[in-house]
């Protein structure tokens, strides 16, 4: 890309911002709250209690997510929220990446469309939790990368034979990167997490709680 018809690129910092708020106002648009309001309407969605069958007890999630639009709608309704929730991370990704490559855009880009899912501005900073719109942007940046941590966690689900291991899938990313030897996919990964367990510590807590609660009333009885 040049400047004023001259051959200078765009300066890389300029280049990483242009990605950087391009990326978290395409993420910060909610497309679960859309979905989730025309599949089911009147409904309130900013709640969400889910059952864990692992420990027999009720975790409350906070924020509207793919999570809470399946357990108000069904499982369609989330299907297409996680892939609307990816392609607006990847549509801004690709974008910068094809206008400013080799700049930094492309992973600021990925890395604010989480931001911006999570931390939106125009909805009292609660969002999701991130993980939709990181899949999108990891689809772009390193699509082997996309399919190679998913398989790997959805392996260990499988072996464990408990969901809740879907969330430590984040943390693959910048392991992947530092062995691919990609300085852009550590920086989006590492980015990435620090939003996403930003978010979810609270929710941990609240189901640490919940289970030593569960626990300790078994006990009495």
């Amino acid at each position: 890309m040049t400047v004023c018809g001259a051959d200078r690129r765009l300066p890389t910092l300029a280049a990483i911002t242009v990605g950087a708020v391009t990326g978290y106002l395409a993420g910060s648009v909610s497309f679960s709250q859309v979905v989730g309001r025309r599949a089911a309407p009147g409904e309130d969605l900013h709640v969400t209690t889910i059952e864990v069958r692992e420990t027999g007890t009720t975790v409350e999630f906070h924020g509207i997510t793919p999570t809470s639009v399946k357990e108000h709608a069904g499982g369609r309704a989330m299907m297409a929220s996680i892939a609307l929730e990816a392609v607006k991370a990847a549509a801004p990704t690709l974008v910068m990446r094809i206008a400013l490559p080799g700049t930094g855009a492309a992973p600021a880009a990925a890395s604010s469309a989480v931001l911006g899912h999570v931390f939106p501005a125009w909805n009292g900073f609660r969002g999701g939790y991130g993980m939709s719109p990181m899949i999108g942007g990891l689809a772009v940046l390193d699509p082997p990368g996309l399919v190679v941590t998913t398989g790997v966690v959805s392996a260990g689900i499988g072996a464990a034979r408990d969901r809740r291991l879907m969330m430590i899938w984040p943390v693959t990313v910048p392991v992947w990167g530092a062995f691919r030897h990609r300085r852009d996919l550590v920086a989006f990964g590492l980015a990435a997490n620090v939003v996403y367990w930003a978010r979810l510590v609270p929710e941990l807590r609240r189901s640490l709680r919940s289970v030593l609660t569960v626990r300790r009333r078994t006990t009495a009885t």
